[in-house]
């Protein structure tokens, strides 16, 4: 059966490509597995009609007739949120607004899909908020789902394109390790002879000392972008130990000390008198730990910094505080994505990763990250790990 005629004004579409309705048939083909559709609309007969035409496209259909309830089910992550403008609760709109401000559902694809909401203004304040795409109805039920098709091809472009990134970036990385760390100790065993040497010792000590410190730091991005690449290939595998936690937040502080006084960053420890022992995987843990800590030199602005280690209901807490830049409220949640920086007029060099591993690792451990601040107050990042775990890693 065909949905009452849907035919009429050609769709917005964010990015979706004109599809020859000829090709309906190839663009519907049977898939490996069916993608889902939350189609969202408050009118019973025309959600009903829309669900059809998904199903009869070989798709999954989840079903809402409000915003509320649709923000709901976003939480499983469908392949597509088709979303009504016009709904009792909270409008398509907003429910798209809340849907990119979330860090669960913030790259969901979204289209709107409206017979009310048609004009020109209507289209520009949907795509504006968030929205994929824009289609306003009547809408042939091929058309629907040839533009369905053609959103979905344009997303796993882009994911190829992410993937062909990655393994860029994992196959530089590992043809760079070896020979920065070569160049590193050869660079240390000069600086160590020159030291010996009293009549080059002071200039020459100068020049390399510097040079030695920047590779250093060439390293740590290298190593940063390799254990990306594996997150991004097979996740995170933890070797898990018995961990006196308190102990390698110790050891982390003073390794950290260099970095903290080429800064001016007062870096300080308070820890319990008592171990805090858990498990977990020691080297991912004192990788979390060091990120947080490198963080809080970084942006401390040569003001006092803290890591604060303490047991509450059943977890380990370390908050990791610093005096400096702080974040606003709005990037609370990107700061934690990969390749994201906070805006710094250039002032601080990086390439987004360290929180973002930080919070992988805590994840995997089943534990959260989080942060308080706010423009020109400082940072407080809290780490949460569970001192007792019942299910395996």
């Amino acid at each position: 059966m065909r949905v009452v005629p849907f035919a009429a004004p050609a769709p917005t579409v964010g990015a979706a490509l004109p599809v020859n309705t000829s090709d309906t048939q190839n663009a519907q083909a049977p898939r490996p597995a069916a993608l889902t559709v939350l189609n969202v609309n408050d009118d019973p007969a025309t959600l009903y009609l829309l669900s059809l035409t998904l199903k009869q496209g070989g798709y999954q259909v989840l079903e809402a007739t409000g915003g509320r309830e649709a923000l709901r089910l976003a939480q499983g992550r469908p392949d597509l949120v088709l979303l009504d403008v016009h709904m009792p609760d909270i409008d398509g709109y907003e429910v798209c607004r809340r849907l990119r401000a979330s860090e669960a559902t913030h790259d969901l694809l979204i289209a709107h899909l409206s017979s009310v909401s048609v004009r020109r203004e209507d289209r520009v304040r949907g795509l504006a908020q968030g929205a994929d795409a824009y289609w306003t109805r009547p809408l042939a039920e091929d058309e629907l789902l040839a533009n369905i098709e053609a959103l979905l091809r344009l997303q796993t472009r882009a994911r190829d394109a992410v993937r062909a990134r990655d393994r860029f970036l994992s196959i530089a990385a590992h043809e760079l390790k070896t020979p920065l760390t070569v160049l590193r100790l050869n660079l240390e065993r000069a600086v160590e002879m020159v030291v010996g040497d009293m009549e080059a010792h002071g200039p020459m000590e100068k020049r390399l000392t510097p040079a030695v410190r920047h590779l250093t730091r060439l390293q740590n991005l290298v190593d940063s972008l390799l254990d990306v690449s594996r997150l991004s290939a097979q996740g995170i595998a933890l070797q898990v130990d018995t961990v006196d936690f308190s102990q390698l937040v110790r050891e982390q502080v003073e390794r950290f000390q260099a970095p903290a006084r080429s800064a001016n960053v007062e870096l300080e420890a308070v820890l319990p008198d008592a171990p805090v022992t858990l498990f977990g995987d020691p080297r991912m843990l004192e990788q979390a730990v060091g990120h947080l800590l490198s963080n809080a030199v970084k942006f401390g602005q040569g003001r006092p910094a803290k890591a604060r280690l303490s047991t509450q209901d059943g977890q380990a807490v370390l908050a990791v505080e610093d005096q400096g830049v702080g974040i606003a409220p709005q990037d609370h949640a990107r700061i934690f994505r990969r390749f994201e920086r906070v805006q710094s007029d250039g002032r601080f060099e990086g390439l987004g990763l360290g929180l973002y591993l930080a919070q992988e690792i805590t994840a995997a451990h089943d534990g959260t990250l989080t942060v308080k601040s706010a423009l020109g107050q400082g940072a407080c990042f809290e780490l949460r790990l569970p001192l007792h775990r019942t299910q395996r890693y």
